[in-house]
Protein backbone atom coordinates (compact mmCIF):
# COMPACT_ATOMS: atom_id res chain seq x y z
CA UNK A 1 0.00 0.00 0.00
CA UNK A 2 1.34 3.90 -0.37
CA UNK A 3 3.39 5.00 2.24
CA UNK A 4 1.70 8.05 2.29
CA UNK A 5 0.00 9.85 5.49
CA UNK A 6 -3.41 9.94 5.71
CA UNK A 7 -3.40 12.30 8.75
CA UNK A 8 -2.12 15.61 9.18
CA UNK A 9 -0.36 17.17 12.28
CA UNK A 10 -3.29 19.77 11.91
CA UNK A 11 -5.80 17.13 11.96
CA UNK A 12 -4.15 15.34 14.87
CA UNK A 13 -3.99 18.50 16.84
CA UNK A 14 -7.50 19.12 16.63
CA UNK A 15 -8.46 15.57 17.84
CA UNK A 16 -6.61 15.45 20.72
CA UNK A 17 -8.38 18.91 21.36
CA UNK A 18 -11.40 16.57 21.02
CA UNK A 19 -10.35 14.49 23.77
CA UNK A 20 -11.98 15.33 27.18
CA UNK A 21 -9.78 16.96 29.61
CA UNK A 22 -9.84 15.23 32.96
CA UNK A 23 -13.49 16.34 34.83
CA UNK A 24 -13.33 18.53 37.57
CA UNK A 25 -14.29 15.65 40.39
CA UNK A 26 -11.03 13.86 39.15
CA UNK A 27 -8.76 16.39 39.28
CA UNK A 28 -9.85 17.63 42.79
CA UNK A 29 -9.02 13.78 44.03
CA UNK A 30 -5.71 13.70 42.37
CA UNK A 31 -4.81 17.45 43.85
CA UNK A 32 -6.25 15.88 47.28
CA UNK A 33 -4.01 12.98 47.03
CA UNK A 34 -1.16 15.22 46.49
CA UNK A 35 -1.90 17.65 49.69
CA UNK A 36 0.19 16.66 52.34
CA UNK A 37 -2.25 17.92 54.39
CA UNK A 38 -5.29 16.38 53.26
CA UNK A 39 -7.05 13.83 56.08
CA UNK A 40 -8.72 10.48 55.24
CA UNK A 41 -11.77 11.77 55.57
CA UNK A 42 -11.44 14.76 53.80
CA UNK A 43 -10.03 12.86 50.98
CA UNK A 44 -13.23 10.36 51.25
CA UNK A 45 -15.88 13.01 50.80
CA UNK A 46 -14.58 14.63 48.25
CA UNK A 47 -14.47 11.21 46.57
CA UNK A 48 -18.32 10.88 47.68
CA UNK A 49 -19.28 13.94 45.80
CA UNK A 50 -18.83 11.68 42.31
CA UNK A 51 -21.42 8.99 42.35
CA UNK A 52 -19.70 7.21 39.63
CA UNK A 53 -16.49 8.09 40.92
CA UNK A 54 -17.43 6.33 43.97
CA UNK A 55 -18.90 2.75 42.47
CA UNK A 56 -16.13 2.36 40.04
CA UNK A 57 -13.21 3.01 43.33
CA UNK A 58 -15.00 0.72 45.32
CA UNK A 59 -15.50 -1.91 41.95
CA UNK A 60 -11.52 -1.74 41.87
CA UNK A 61 -10.59 -1.61 45.57
CA UNK A 62 -12.33 -5.31 46.12
CA UNK A 63 -10.27 -6.45 42.91
CA UNK A 64 -8.21 -9.72 43.31
CA UNK A 65 -4.80 -7.48 42.71
CA UNK A 66 -5.21 -5.66 46.12
CA UNK A 67 -5.88 -8.93 48.04
CA UNK A 68 -7.81 -7.74 50.57
CA UNK A 69 -9.27 -10.43 53.05
CA UNK A 70 -12.54 -8.80 53.51
CA UNK A 71 -14.81 -6.43 50.99
CA UNK A 72 -13.93 -2.99 50.80
CA UNK A 73 -17.67 -1.49 51.49
CA UNK A 74 -16.72 2.19 51.81
CA UNK A 75 -14.30 4.51 50.48
CA UNK A 76 -13.07 5.84 53.65
CA UNK A 77 -11.82 2.21 53.89
CA UNK A 78 -10.81 1.55 50.61
CA UNK A 79 -8.43 5.16 51.07
CA UNK A 80 -7.16 3.67 54.65
CA UNK A 81 -6.23 0.67 52.77
CA UNK A 82 -4.84 1.41 49.78
CA UNK A 83 -3.24 4.90 50.75
CA UNK A 84 -3.90 8.18 48.21
CA UNK A 85 -1.36 7.54 45.40
CA UNK A 86 -3.57 4.19 44.97
CA UNK A 87 -6.67 6.06 45.56
CA UNK A 88 -5.51 9.07 42.65
CA UNK A 89 -4.89 5.89 40.32
CA UNK A 90 -7.95 4.73 40.56
CA UNK A 91 -9.74 8.08 40.22
CA UNK A 92 -7.84 8.46 36.62
CA UNK A 93 -8.90 4.83 36.14
CA UNK A 94 -12.82 5.78 36.44
CA UNK A 95 -12.18 8.50 34.15
CA UNK A 96 -10.65 6.08 31.45
CA UNK A 97 -12.93 3.63 31.68
CA UNK A 98 -15.40 6.23 29.45
CA UNK A 99 -12.99 6.51 26.76
CA UNK A 100 -11.57 2.93 26.73
CA UNK A 101 -14.72 0.96 27.00
CA UNK A 102 -15.85 2.05 22.83
CA UNK A 103 -15.33 -0.69 20.03
CA UNK A 104 -12.40 -0.23 18.03
CA UNK A 105 -12.97 -2.04 14.83
CA UNK A 106 -9.96 -0.75 13.19
CA UNK A 107 -7.99 -2.63 15.79
CA UNK A 108 -10.14 -5.85 15.88
CA UNK A 109 -11.36 -4.45 19.44
CA UNK A 110 -14.89 -5.06 20.41
CA UNK A 111 -16.47 -2.84 22.86
CA UNK A 112 -14.52 -3.41 26.53
CA UNK A 113 -11.77 -4.84 24.45
CA UNK A 114 -9.33 -1.86 25.08
CA UNK A 115 -10.09 -1.09 28.70
CA UNK A 116 -10.31 -4.58 29.58
CA UNK A 117 -6.52 -4.44 28.19
CA UNK A 118 -5.62 -1.26 29.84
CA UNK A 119 -6.80 -2.09 33.02
CA UNK A 120 -4.96 -5.65 33.01
CA UNK A 121 -1.81 -3.73 32.22
CA UNK A 122 -1.91 -1.21 34.46
CA UNK A 123 -2.50 -3.87 37.29
CA UNK A 124 0.15 -5.78 35.87
CA UNK A 125 2.51 -2.58 35.53
CA UNK A 126 1.83 -2.20 38.96
CA UNK A 127 3.12 -5.59 40.45
CA UNK A 128 6.20 -5.58 37.97
CA UNK A 129 7.15 -2.26 39.38
CA UNK A 130 7.02 -4.23 43.11
CA UNK A 131 8.94 -6.56 42.12
CA UNK A 132 11.90 -4.49 40.26
CA UNK A 133 11.76 -2.21 42.85
CA UNK A 134 10.51 1.06 40.48
CA UNK A 135 9.26 3.48 42.89
CA UNK A 136 6.29 4.75 42.56
CA UNK A 137 4.50 1.97 41.84
CA UNK A 138 1.45 4.09 41.17
CA UNK A 139 3.30 5.72 38.28
CA UNK A 140 3.76 2.03 36.65
CA UNK A 141 -0.12 2.27 37.30
CA UNK A 142 -1.02 5.02 35.19
CA UNK A 143 1.03 4.41 32.63
CA UNK A 144 0.33 0.81 31.84
CA UNK A 145 -3.46 2.56 32.06
CA UNK A 146 -2.38 5.38 29.72
CA UNK A 147 -0.27 2.94 27.04
CA UNK A 148 -2.95 2.69 24.08
CA UNK A 149 -4.76 5.68 24.61
CA UNK A 150 -3.25 6.90 21.60
CA UNK A 151 -5.51 4.21 19.39
CA UNK A 152 -8.76 6.25 20.21
CA UNK A 153 -7.26 8.98 17.97
CA UNK A 154 -6.27 6.96 15.05
CA UNK A 155 -9.38 5.12 15.32
CA UNK A 156 -11.09 7.84 14.79
CA UNK A 157 -9.32 9.68 11.83
CA UNK A 158 -7.82 6.21 10.12
CA UNK A 159 -11.07 4.36 9.77
CA UNK A 160 -10.97 4.00 6.04
CA UNK A 161 -7.16 2.84 5.85
CA UNK A 162 -7.47 0.27 9.01
CA UNK A 163 -8.89 -2.51 6.92
CA UNK A 164 -6.07 -2.31 4.52
CA UNK A 165 -3.70 -1.72 6.92
CA UNK A 166 -4.72 -4.78 9.03
CA UNK A 167 -4.39 -6.72 6.18
CA UNK A 168 -0.76 -5.87 5.43
CA UNK A 169 0.05 -6.81 8.95
CA UNK A 170 -1.53 -10.36 9.01
CA UNK A 171 0.23 -10.88 5.63
CA UNK A 172 3.84 -9.86 6.66
CA UNK A 173 2.96 -11.19 10.51
CA UNK A 174 3.93 -8.02 11.92
CA UNK A 175 2.44 -6.02 14.73
CA UNK A 176 0.33 -3.08 13.48
CA UNK A 177 1.95 -0.38 14.85
CA UNK A 178 4.66 -1.43 12.58
CA UNK A 179 2.32 -0.68 9.87
CA UNK A 180 1.32 2.16 11.37
CA UNK A 181 5.11 3.99 11.61
CA UNK A 182 5.71 2.94 7.76
CA UNK A 183 2.20 3.64 6.50
CA UNK A 184 1.77 7.13 8.74
CA UNK A 185 4.82 8.26 9.59
CA UNK A 186 4.19 8.02 13.14
CA UNK A 187 1.97 5.20 15.81
CA UNK A 188 -0.38 4.92 18.40
CA UNK A 189 2.10 5.57 21.25
CA UNK A 190 3.36 8.77 19.74
CA UNK A 191 0.03 10.29 19.94
CA UNK A 192 -0.68 8.62 23.58
CA UNK A 193 2.08 10.22 24.43
CA UNK A 194 1.04 13.65 23.45
CA UNK A 195 -2.58 13.05 25.38
CA UNK A 196 -0.20 12.79 28.73
CA UNK A 197 1.28 15.35 28.00
CA UNK A 198 -2.16 17.39 27.54
CA UNK A 199 -3.62 16.07 30.68
CA UNK A 200 -0.04 17.31 32.31
CA UNK A 201 1.45 13.57 33.37
CA UNK A 202 5.26 13.74 33.88
CA UNK A 203 8.02 13.61 31.20
CA UNK A 204 8.96 10.12 32.18
CA UNK A 205 5.12 9.00 31.76
CA UNK A 206 4.90 10.37 28.88
CA UNK A 207 7.78 9.03 27.92
CA UNK A 208 6.74 5.46 28.71
CA UNK A 209 3.59 5.62 26.89
CA UNK A 210 5.63 6.87 23.82
CA UNK A 211 8.64 3.83 23.79
CA UNK A 212 6.08 1.14 24.75
CA UNK A 213 6.49 -0.61 21.89
CA UNK A 214 10.39 0.23 22.15
CA UNK A 215 11.73 0.48 25.81
CA UNK A 216 15.16 1.02 24.73
CA UNK A 217 14.34 4.50 23.52
CA UNK A 218 13.72 5.68 27.06
CA UNK A 219 15.94 8.10 28.50
CA UNK A 220 14.01 9.21 31.46
CA UNK A 221 12.97 6.44 33.26
CA UNK A 222 13.94 3.40 31.13
CA UNK A 223 12.68 0.81 33.68
CA UNK A 224 9.31 2.83 33.50
CA UNK A 225 9.06 1.78 29.52
CA UNK A 226 10.40 -1.63 30.07
CA UNK A 227 7.49 -2.63 32.87
CA UNK A 228 4.86 -1.00 30.79
CA UNK A 229 6.54 -2.95 27.74
CA UNK A 230 6.49 -6.37 29.84
CA UNK A 231 2.99 -5.62 30.92
CA UNK A 232 1.59 -4.96 27.51
CA UNK A 233 3.32 -8.46 26.22
CA UNK A 234 2.36 -10.57 29.26
CA UNK A 235 -1.47 -9.21 28.68
CA UNK A 236 -1.43 -10.45 25.08
CA UNK A 237 -0.28 -13.22 25.94
CA UNK A 238 -3.28 -14.09 28.55
CA UNK A 239 -5.19 -13.11 25.59
CA UNK A 240 -6.61 -10.09 27.21
CA UNK A 241 -7.65 -7.19 24.08
CA UNK A 242 -5.60 -9.10 21.38
CA UNK A 243 -7.19 -7.44 18.80
CA UNK A 244 -5.57 -7.45 15.41
CA UNK A 245 -2.18 -8.01 16.81
CA UNK A 246 -2.99 -11.61 18.04
CA UNK A 247 -0.28 -13.13 19.50
CA UNK A 248 2.44 -11.46 16.71
CA UNK A 249 3.95 -8.74 19.60
CA UNK A 250 6.79 -10.40 21.47
CA UNK A 251 8.97 -9.19 23.97
CA UNK A 252 12.00 -6.60 23.80
CA UNK A 253 15.21 -8.91 23.50
CA UNK A 254 16.50 -6.11 26.28
CA UNK A 255 13.44 -6.18 28.79
CA UNK A 256 14.39 -8.92 31.23
CA UNK A 257 17.73 -8.26 31.60
CA UNK A 258 16.76 -4.58 32.25
CA UNK A 259 14.22 -5.03 34.95
CA UNK A 260 16.64 -7.32 36.47
CA UNK A 261 14.29 -10.85 35.82
CA UNK A 262 15.18 -13.98 34.90
CA UNK A 263 12.71 -16.77 32.69
CA UNK A 264 11.60 -17.95 35.63
CA UNK A 265 10.70 -14.77 37.49
CA UNK A 266 8.68 -13.66 34.62
CA UNK A 267 7.12 -17.18 34.71
CA UNK A 268 6.35 -17.06 38.01
CA UNK A 269 4.53 -13.77 38.16
CA UNK A 270 2.40 -14.61 35.11
CA UNK A 271 1.30 -18.14 37.27
CA UNK A 272 0.42 -15.13 39.86
CA UNK A 273 -1.11 -13.06 37.60
CA UNK A 274 -2.98 -15.12 35.00
CA UNK A 275 -5.83 -16.18 36.87
CA UNK A 276 -6.66 -12.54 38.11
CA UNK A 277 -7.39 -11.26 34.66
CA UNK A 278 -10.88 -13.56 35.05
CA UNK A 279 -12.22 -10.81 37.93
CA UNK A 280 -14.77 -9.25 37.23
CA UNK A 281 -13.67 -5.78 37.38
CA UNK A 282 -12.17 -6.50 34.12
CA UNK A 283 -15.78 -6.03 32.82
CA UNK A 284 -16.73 -3.35 30.97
Amino acid sequence: MARTARISPDEIAASLAELPPLPTSISEVIAACDDQDMSVGQLSQIILRDQNLTANILKLSNSAFYGHARTVTTITEAVVLLGFSAIKSLAISSHTARLLNRPLPGYGLESGDLWKHSLASAFCARRLAVEVHLAPVEQAFVAGLLHDIGKLVLATHMADVFEEMGAEARERRVPFHLVEAEVLGFDHAELGARVAAQWSFPPELEESIRFHHDPDQATLKPKLAHVVHLADVMCMTFGVGLGIDGLAYEAHPTTIEVLGLDRDGVLRLADELGPMFESDAFAA
